[in-house]
């Protein structure tokens, strides 16, 4: 309820036949606004105030110049217990909490005005429960995904604990030895692998994009699916988003096993660059609808990733220009499939 003013004037415009009038406010420095409604026997005023004295004042003094009989009834917005004394006759007051909105007190003339507060609140409850809904309901898949990784990450690392144990102490083996046993888990857990794929362990092009080398590379990951995971679902849809994501691991896989075929990969850095690319695809379809900003905004997130890929070690680019590539074309598709759709 932060724009209470603007959306309480906005339903009395809207739905209650009032129109908007202004003036300027010395003591504020700026123009103030309140509504008028027509009826038989002039005009009924309102006018949202936290500052009940100046603004009274002032508004009682405009709505004079408008050469009409009127009633002005003012919305005080009062923090905590109402302690005004002013009971002055010329002006009508519907007092209100403004930490949750609730008539503390209403003159007979501001009844209408406080019924249609009692929309607006039980209105403005539904509209944050239904967010909070949706907030929820477009971050289920992702924070599933991110709960899979998340698990096989611990998993793994407690795999590498009892080996690391089993041979004694940590401390005491080389960097070679640890980074040997650390390879060698992955592998073990479905990294991509070209001599294992080549014998017939096709399925590591996917599981590779669950498994992650240390707790920074899940990290980063985790987050920036859980920042483009929701938004490729509003546009596509849950099912389509889960298809663009595991379709990108797999192109991001294929490209790594073809250009990089002497590296272990892992990793889900490229099916989170087939949701950039599903959202590039999104942005140029609907360019015309869209701001020339985003759409250079998202160019330039883009280049910057792959540029980091392309300036640290251990990194694998193919990975991700694979995943870009895989997830731009699918996203396309889906997109057109998502249209004819809704068309038909």
């Amino acid at each position: 309820m932060n724009n209470f003013k603007e959306e309480f004037y906005e339903i009395l415009v809207n739905a209650e036949n009032f129109y908007m009038k202004q003036y300027y406010s010395d003591f504020h420095k700026r123009e103030i606004f309140l509504a008028i409604k027509e009826l038989s026997n002039g005009i009924y005023c309102v006018l949202i105030s936290e500052d009940e004295n100046i603004d009274f004042l002032e508004a009682f003094e405009y709505i004079k110049t408008l050469g009409k009989d009127f009633s002005l009834n003012m919305i005080i917005l009062s923090k905590g217990e109402y302690t005004n004394i002013n009971n002055t006759v010329m002006v009508n007051k519907l007092i209100v909490d403004k930490g949750n909105y609730i008539a503390i007190k209403c003159d007979e003339s501001c009844l209408p005005l406080k019924k249609i507060l009692e929309l607006y609140i039980n209105k403005s409850k539904v509209k944050n429960i239904d967010n909070k809904k949706e907030f929820v309901r477009y971050k289920i898949p992702t924070m599933i995904l991110i709960l899979i990784n998340v698990i096989i990450f611990i998993i793994m690392q407690i795999y590498i604990y009892n080996i690391k144990h089993s041979l004694g102490s940590s401390q005491l083996l080389s960097k070679e030895t640890i980074n040997a046993i650390n390879n060698s888990v992955l592998v073990t857990f479905g990294a991509k692998y070209n001599a294992l794929i080549n014998n017939g362990e096709v399925w590591r092009l996917l599981t590779c994009a669950f498994l992650h080398s240390s707790i920074i590379h899940i990290a980063f990951n985790m987050y920036s699916l859980y920042i483009v995971g929701p938004q490729i679902q509003q546009i596509y849809g849950a099912k389509k988003y889960l298809v663009i994501y595991i379709t990108s691991c797999i192109t991001a896989s294929i490209l790594s096993y073809i250009a990089s075929p002497y590296t272990i990969s892992v990793g889900a850095s490229g099916g989170i660059f087939g949701l950039l690319g599903a959202l590039l695809a999104f942005a140029i379809m609907e360019r015309h609808r869209l701001q020339k900003k985003y759409i250079s905004s998202l160019l330039q997130i883009i280049l910057i990733n792959l540029f980091i890929g392309l300036s640290v070690k251990n990194i694998d680019n193919y990975a991700h220009i694979g995943g870009l590539i895989g997830g731009a074309l699918i996203g396309y598709v889906s997109y057109k499939i998502l249209n004819r759709q809704l068309k038909n």
